[in-house]
């Protein structure tokens, strides 16, 4: 990949910006850091602050652009910031522990399990995998097992070192950078639950896809905001660590403008959801916008802080008591190795089940 950088005087902001020419296997295309931001950013008088608070109740700007319907924390935070406090804060805030607890493996594992079982058909065939915010190595582990060779990447220290001696997995304590794996590929990368904790996800999409060739698959998944507004208790939505909160339009509008597009195999599985499978393709130069979702958007946060989603709330508390009781009953005198060994002998024979059912 060759850049040339070029400063010049920009018409639409008028101020001096950095312009970067990329050319790759495409004939050539250039990007303009500063038009990019200003996606992600928002346009000044088209943005809405939805919300002061987080959901601890701590001060915590919110605001949605009305051009997108893309929601974020203002100001975004800066590289600084968030590589302090994912390297070293994160897990102690937002989960109590620097170590994951037995219930809390048992459940990702599952969790991954679910999305190995009902995806297998995509992930079937690749040899070389890279899991970027390897969180406690779950996936990985069980990607592992279906014998793929994998890497992950983790900025967390102590979920680093447990991933390497619980589960024996080469993570690396790492934050994401464009020479972290120079002149590599990978036929599988994924980010599951990580853009959506990134201050620029368009320039972190951009740089995987430097580490995917034309077969490459990544898979990216972030928590949904509708969902949010529907199934969260009131309030109980916004935090620090999320910097960005997506829908399905918008996750893949921002992907679309990196250079990756939805594999058409995939789009009927993942319809209206915020997971999809993507591959390169041509970054998208042009406009990208839907007022229409924004207003949609909109009018789902309103809906939440008026109460007017009270479905399923009721019992919620009581399923996820017996979930928690559950959990910690099937985890217990359990190393994290013999509840990921458990999972993926059932994993393995469900994919061999299907497969001779086929």
């Amino acid at each position: 990949m060759l850049l040339i950088c070029v400063v010049i005087r920009h018409g639409l902001y008028g101020r001096s910006l950095l312009v970067v020419w990329i050319t790759t296997r495409w004939p050539y295309f250039f990007f303009c850091w500063a038009c990019l931001m200003s996606w992600l950013e928002g346009v000044a008088g088209e943005q809405i602050e939805i919300s002061g608070r987080d959901r601890t109740g701590k001060p915590l700007r919110t605001i949605i652009d009305m051009n997108t319907g893309l929601v974020r924390n203002d100001p975004i935070p800066t590289d600084a910031e968030l590589e302090a406090f994912y390297s070293n804060s994160y897990r102690i805030a937002y989960k109590g522990t620097a170590r994951p607890r037995p219930r809390q493996v048992l459940r990702n594992f599952r969790r991954s399990a679910q999305f190995a079982r009902q995806f297998y058909w995509m992930l079937r065939g690749r040899h070389h995998a890279l899991d970027c915010g390897a969180g406690s190595g779950e996936l990985l582990y069980l990607v592992t097992q279906l014998g793929m060779e994998c890497i992950g990447v983790e900025p967390n220290v102590e979920y680093a070192v447990y991933c390497r001696e619980e589960l024996g997995l080469d993570v690396r304590t790492e934050a994401l950078s464009p020479n972290l794996f120079s002149n590599r590929t990978f036929d599988l990368i994924t980010l599951v639950h990580v853009l959506e904790h990134l201050n620029d996800p368009i320039k972190y999409l951009l740089m995987i896809r430097e580490w995917m060739s034309e077969e490459s698959v990544l898979y990216v998944e972030v928590p949904d905001i509708e969902h949010m507004c529907r199934y969260h208790n009131t309030g109980n939505m916004f935090h620090y660590g999320h910097v960005y909160n997506f829908n399905h339009w918008t996750l893949r509008a921002v992907a679309r403008i990196a250079g990756l597009t939805e594999i058409p195999r995939s789009a009927s599985a993942c319809h209206g959801q915020t997971k999809v499978f993507l591959k390169k393709c041509r970054p998208h130069l042009g406009k990208l916008e839907n007022r229409q979702n924004a207003s949609a958007v909109k009018s789902l946060i309103g809906k939440h802080y008026a109460r007017e989603y009270r479905k399923g709330k009721l019992t919620k508390p009581f399923v996820k008591v017996y979930n928690h009781l559950e959990e910690t009953v099937s985890s217990a005198n359990k190393s994290s190795r013999q509840i990921g060994d458990n999972v993926a002998s059932v994993l393995r024979a469900d994919i061999l089940a299907c497969s001779g059912n086929s």
